[in-house]
């Protein structure tokens, strides 16, 4: 099972909490899926682009380190910056200086799901070529991965917004969307509403919905699977999302998709963002870490 994660590659800008300080450290959604997915053991391909600077330095440095080729990085005029300012509680707010083109051919050879969502998906003019490769992939027979990661500062209009994310969801066999993103692109509906909606469009797929501390639920067919959260003392929330996403994909990518797949699919993926919580930034959990966390949820 070869991964090919596709999207944006970012510098984050991490304050510490409470303050104006800030240490840079590689993020981007669609990146931090790759790195985690490279430290459960599992081949993945990353396509992405970053610029020719000490910020892009950083990007392919962090990359080869953790076992994800850099080769697939097309140059930019700039890298990426997200400023996250972390409050008390460790909560993130986001400040972005972002472009997205994606001019670059990527093959889909060899590779056996296709991930990719956020920013990439919604911001032009790579966001176009991405929707495409989507299609494209859902039209080889391969399984495609969707996250939206909804950036409000960064995508406009909400209508046209949604239209995009109806697009790319109906292009994939997983979606996963946090409890925020659905409650910006639907204000007056509940996330299982919008989340059995989507699941009983044409093509079925899974659709899973993340709810922070509350855990995540997922809507497949007509069953609805629940997962708690393990309660952690927490650094901050930064990739805890992508990280679930991961761990997550890293059990239903290539298998049927069953209640009891899916039940331990989010389970991975709830202990996988716990541990993620526990530490500042991005860092991906080992397998280990994950097995521990996971004694702490029930079955």
């Amino acid at each position: 099972m070869t991964f090919l994660v596709v999207g944006e590659s970012i510098v984050d800008l991490i304050g510490a909490p409470g303050s104006w300080r800030f240490g840079a450290v590689a993020g981007g959604s669609p990146l931090n899926v790759a790195v985690a997915l490279a430290a459960l053991g599992r081949p993945v391909r990353f396509a992405s682009e970053a610029g020719g600077d000490f910020f892009g330095d950083l990007l392919r440095d962090h990359l080869r380190r953790h076992g994800v080729g850099a080769g697939e990085l097309e140059p930019g005029a700039a890298t990426s910056l997200a400023f996250a300012r972390v409050g008390e509680d460790g909560s993130a707010t986001y400040d972005f200086r972002f472009g997205w083109g994606l001019t670059g051919p990527v093959s889909l050879d060899g590779v056996s799901c296709l991930h990719t969502g956020s920013l990439a998906t919604l911001v032009e003019p790579g966001a176009g070529r991405v929707r495409r490769l989507m299609a494209e992939a859902a039209g080889a027979g391969l399984p495609v991965s969707y996250d939206p990661n909804i950036r409000p500062s960064l995508i406009g209009d909400r209508p046209d917004a949604v239209a995009r994310v109806e697009e790319c969801v109906r292009r994939a066999r997983l979606v996963k969307a946090s409890t925020e993103d659905l409650a910006w692109l639907y204000p007056s509906e509940r996330d299982l509403d919008v989340a059995r909606r989507w699941a009983g469009w044409p093509d079925e797929r899974l659709v899973v919905v993340t709810r922070g501390a509350a855990g995540a639920v997922a809507v497949l067919g007509d069953a609805v699977i629940g997962c708690p959260a393990p309660a952690v003392d927490v650094a901050d929330t930064v990739g805890a999302g992508d990280t679930f996403t991961a761990a997550y994909l890293a059990v239903l990518a290539g298998a049927e998709l069953t209640p009891d797949r899916v039940a331990e699919a989010l389970r991975q993926g709830c202990a996988a963002a716990a541990v993620a919580c526990t530490r500042e930034g991005a860092v991906p959990p080992s397998p280990g870490e994950i097995a521990a966390m996971l004694a702490r949820l029930p079955r």
